[in-house]
């Protein structure tokens, strides 16, 4: 009984875990944090680019 009521526990969190991993709440935190250098941000601040910053460079 311990086991099934242990595993169903785990199984609710990892569900739930992985359910806010794949939504947009967490991507949208993930660009906030990592993406917001972008030219459309310095456009929103109206301040130029570091100088030496280029976005026309393809990265990949």
């Amino acid at each position: 009984m311990k086991y099934s009521i242990k595993n169903t526990i785990s199984t609710v969190l990892f569900v739930g875990i992985t359910a806010f991993a794949l939504t947009s709440c967490y991507e949208t935190h993930y660009n906030h944090r990592y993406h917001h250098h972008t030219t459309d941000w310095y456009d929103r601040h109206h301040t130029p680019p570091p100088a030496g910053v280029d976005f026309n460079v393809d990265v990949r």
